[in-house]
């Protein structure tokens, strides 16, 4: 397999965006505080993040586990995992999926009613079960108010502030987490709560009758189950009735099953029997009814709570023993002609269909939904994409093992072929095959034959199910062969099955203690080979299995292979200037053999190669995991750098792990009234776009463009890319140099600019910041003359990423207090008084484009910050300063026979040097000794005779 594992990215102090390490894995040995801080340190969160404890689990190996959520600045971080993984007290690793919000805006632009009009807009159901108010009451479900939480769209990597609704629909029936951006009322993501068994359509009305029950004794009886022969049940003597129902009393909170009717009801219509036989009338084998298949599904989740609790003591699904409601005969649309050929997972309870002879109750298909709501109150995977795959593939397995347990009685034994089958009861031949996957169109190996790529079924969430199926298989009963990757990624696996219970412990310990929200195939890889070495030991049989499975699925290597990995980087992009730079990256053995030493290099900017010593022990995938290195970088030249990192080791089976890139960006002072032209390479800002990962949209150069070309007059500029269209879906930052306003009269910031926008959906807008770039504001309003064009936001129809004041529009559309058209290039300017005179200022334009759409986009030429350095707005006739760069000693030349007074600024505006001098003469000729000053860049302000000036100077 030739697929890297985990990717960890740079990240930037100066924008908003999803900072996601998908389930990174820290070794600390420590106590929890201590390792948390660490954790926290290496996702750059600061102490406006913190974390409330979850539930604390323990392993069969003794091991405890404990979730925490994450919070920031008092708000929920959806998503947000941190899991602490400890043995007495000492936290030994920590995993997690944690976001940096810094920088966010958590005061919400709508309010919460707002929110709720543009979530059912985006639903477009005919009702909401919150209009009826005892089916409401009965499934204990309100109208939801909207919580304020902070969102990462993981697609895109970015931050945002959102409302979540749970938007429970019953004309036509659909549950989803509806997620509404509180700023612009963008509908940012619906996470489905309804798990179907297989891919169909949902549509189907719900409507809940409350009925009182009145039940006098609990009695046990065997009955003619419809798939599984005569099996013994609990039933009780309902008073009311005077007849048995099916509800157990003795399983947790109970275990009751229902009868919808054929109708979409979600009532309290109980399956009746006068003397508990259940094998007579409605019940009978032959019966057109087929009532039967009720005592299947009461049967499957009595099987179902017994195999959870007494293989892994887990009490009903949410462990707290929850009440298990099924619905037997359930349609979604009794309208329309034909049954209902599903199941379902609805967030409360389980509906199970039929096709025209057969009900979906089949014992894999009643541990199959459950299994959904066990994966809710667990690693919670989100229903889409891999995280949704692996959501529906555990379901899966449980189904097996339920099956398999439920026929049996035990974990072990033969299993029967059927047991991989899922939905064998039901259809000929099942609905999907864990044992051969391809059979059913579905893949049975990472990125292999029928992989799917597209957006259908939640991005493939029961197709790509195959993988995690095929994995559990082998992992169980073993297997050999060639998986059919594309060719360069193809291998011959041979895999010792290790047994159904050993293989479920390790499938459960890493669903519940590991995988979080977002959690990919290659998470799951990693992670599940931590929790078979903690059951069972580094190097067992069940630890090789595990990591063979998954080479057979295209996931990592196999045990045997050495294999050196560059599991993470991490740049330094802070746009803070005169900071030291630097880079950390992460060497991981994934296999065996204990590894002593490697080459390693990096170069910057595709440069020389630069070697970095091998200063660790022996690196063993038992006792030592991670390796960790921290590499301090030289004088680099102003803008975005790209970091290459490359680890060489003879005899590595997989080189596609071995290098990867980080951005490091670096930023200096700017000179007031110095206009930067963009001519030069020396003119180069930091361009980045907000998931820091890349810097792909703004470039510096001569553009090629149909309509912005004549506007730059051949000069060169930055723009949203030098030839044809930007990119959608995109935000993409171009940072100014930093800028002393402290003794600057009367500032302003000024620049040429044209573009072609797609208008109400793709804008640019200049934003500010006073503190290093912790923090950024926008600059100015539609309202003020020669600036933005556009005072627009979101309505629910377009202008989704309007935020009130931003530039937009076609190229040919008259600019608002302008003249000619926004395509030509003209000067727009704008005063900086408002600043208050800041020491450290740093300037942005960002550009934002919508999903689809792209026109031409922005050109920036010609930009400058400017002012008078004096308040008094007088100069010296007469100002020189040299050498410059100087080792410490500068001689300064200017017009005056007065006192001077020579004061030096460092970059954050703190004086370090402050003296005054006496002219001997018409002209001040002194040599100023920095000597003592440590190396950087400074601001040197002089004054005499009630004029002032300021010169940037660099000690070396």
């Amino acid at each position: 397999m030739r697929n890297n594992y985990i990717v960890f990215f740079a990240f930037l102090s100066f924008g908003v965006y999803a900072q996601k390490n998908q389930n990174k894995i820290a070794y600390y040995n420590t106590t929890k505080d201590e390792a948390v801080l660490k954790f926290m340190d290496s996702y750059g969160l600061d102490a406006n993040t913190t974390f409330l404890p979850k539930k604390e689990t323990v392993d069969i190996s003794g091991m405890s586990h404990q979730r925490h959520q994450q919070y920031f600045n008092g708000l929920k971080v959806e998503y947000g995992t941190l899991i602490t993984h400890s043995r007495n007290g000492i936290v030994e690793s920590i995993n997690g999926e944690l976001y940096n919000a810094k920088g966010l805006k958590i005061e919400p632009s709508i309010t919460p009613a707002q929110g709720l009009i543009l979530a059912k807009k985006n639903v477009n159901a005919e009702k909401y079960l919150w209009e009826e108010a005892e089916s409401a009451k009965e499934l204990n479900y309100e109208m939801p108010k909207g919580e304020l939480v902070i969102f990462p769209k993981i697609n895109s990597d970015e931050i945002r502030l959102a409302y979540k609704y749970d938007i429970f629909a019953i004309s036509p029936t659909s549950r989803n987490e509806v997620y509404v951006d509180a700023h612009t009322g963008e509908i940012l993501f619906k996470n489905p709560i309804i798990k179907h068994l297989s891919l169909e359509s949902e549509n189907s009305n719900i409507k809940v009758n409350k009925v009182t029950d009145q039940f006098e004794q609990m009695v046990a009886t065997t009955v003619p189950t419809r798939y599984s022969g005569n099996q013994s049940i609990e039933t009780t003597f309902n008073a009311g009735l005077n007849k048995y129902v099916l509800q157990d009393n003795t399983r947790g909170n109970g275990i009751v099953t229902y009868n919808a009717g054929g109708t979409n009801s979600h009532g309290t219509t109980h399956f009746t029997d006068t003397n508990n036989t259940w094998n007579t009338g409605n019940y009978a084998t032959n019966s057109s009814t087929k009532d039967n298949a009720a005592l299947d599904a009461h049967w499957g989740a009595e099987k179902t709570y017994d195999f959870w609790k007494n293989i892994f003591n887990r009490n009903s699904f949410d462990d707290n023993n929850a009440q298990i409601r099924s619905y037997v005969h359930y349609d979604d649309a009794p309208a329309t002609p034909g049954p209902w050929a599903n199941a379902h997972w609805n967030g409360s309870t389980m509906d199970y269909g039929e096709s025209s002879t057969k009900p979906f109750t089949g014992l894999d298909i009643c541990g199959h939904e459950i299994g959904h709501a066990v994966c809710s109150y667990t690693a919670d995977l989100v229903y889409a994409n891999q995280s949704g795959a692996m959501n529906e593939g555990f379901s899966d397995i449980w189904g097996a093992c339920i099956e398999h347990y439920g026929r049996t009685g035990s974990m072990g034994g033969t299993i029967n072929s059927n047991v991989w089958i899922v939905g064998e009861d039901i259809t000929t031949g099942g609905l999907r095959s864990m044992s051969n996957p391809n059979s059913k169109g579905d893949p049975n190996c990472y990125n292999g034959t029928n992989w799917y790529t597209g957006t259908g079924d939640n991005g493939g969430v029961h197709k790509n199910s195959g993988v995690l199926n095929y994995w559990f298989y082998l992992l169980t009963v073993g297997g050999s062969g060639t998986n059919n990757a594309p060719i360069a990624e193809r291998d011959t696996y041979s895999v010792t099955g290790i047994g159904m219970l050993k293989a479920a412990q390790i499938a459960y310990f890493t669903e519940r203690d590991y995988l979080t929200p977002n959690s990919t195939y290659f998470d799951a890889r990693d992670l599940s080979s931590t929790v078979a070495k903690n059951l069972f030991g580094c190097g067992s049989a069940e630890h090789i299995a595990t990591v063979n499975s998954w080479f057979a699925v295209n996931l990592g290597s196999k045990y045997t292979d050495l294999d050196l990995n560059l599991s993470s980087i991490t740049g330094d992009s802070n746009v803070a200037c005169g900071a030291s730079h630097s880079f950390s990256f992460d060497l991981q053995n994934f296999n065996s053999p204990s590894i002593s030493s490697a080459a390693i290099t990096y170069s910057v900017d595709g440069g020389t190669q630069i070697s970095i010593p091998w200063t660790g022990s022996a690196l063993s995938v038992c006792t030592n995991p991670i390796q960790n290195y921290t590499v301090a970088l030289g004088t680099l030249s102003r803008g975005t750098h790209v970091i290459l990192v490359t680890v060489t080791l003879a005899g590595d089976t997989y080189l596609n792990n071995n290098s990867k890139t980080a951005y490091v960006t670096v930023n200096d002072n700017g000179v007031i009234s110095a206009t930067n032209t963009f001519e030069n390479t020396s003119d180069a800002l930091v361009s980045i776009d907000q998931n820091g990962k890349t810097n792909s949209v703004w470039e510096r150069g001569n553009v090629n463009k149909t309509l912005l070309t004549n506007a730059v007059d051949g000069s060169k500029v930055y723009a949203t890319k030098l030839t044809g269209n930007y990119p959608d879906k995109t935000t993409s930052y171009l940072v100014s140099q930093c800028y002393n306003l402290s003794n600057v009269v009367n500032p302003s910031v000024s620049f040429d600019m044209a573009f072609d926008l797609e208008s109400n959906w793709d804008i640019i807008y200049f934003e500010y910041s006073t503190d290093s770039g912790v923090s950024w504001n926008v600059l100015g309003t539609s309202a003020d003359s020669n600036w933005y064009n556009s005072s627009r936001l979101p309505n629910g129809t377009d202008c989704f990423n309007c935020i009130g004041k931003q530039w937009t529009g076609d190229y040919a559309t008259a600019p608002s207090g302008g003249t000619g058209v926004n395509g030509n290039k003209r000067n727009y300017s704008h005063s900086l008084t408002s600043l208050g005179n800041p020491s450290n200022a740093i300037f942005r334009f960002t550009f934002v484009s919508d999903d689809a759409a792209n026109q031409e986009g922005v050109i920036i030429d010609n930009f400058v910050v400017q002012g008078t350095l004096s308040r008094e707005e007088n100069s010296f006739e007469q100002f020189v300063v040299y050498p410059n760069p100087s080792k410490g000693k500068f001689n300064v030349v200017l017009s005056s026979s007065d006192e001077v007074k020579v004061e030096v600024f460092d970059i954050r505006g703190r004086s370090v040097y402050n003296k005054s001098y006496q002219s001997d003469g018409a002209v001040f000729n002194k040599e100023i000794d920095l000597n003592t000053i440590s190396s950087g860049v400074y601001i040197l302000n002089i004054e005499s005779a009630g004029k002032k000036e300021a010169r940037r100077i660099i000690i070396e």
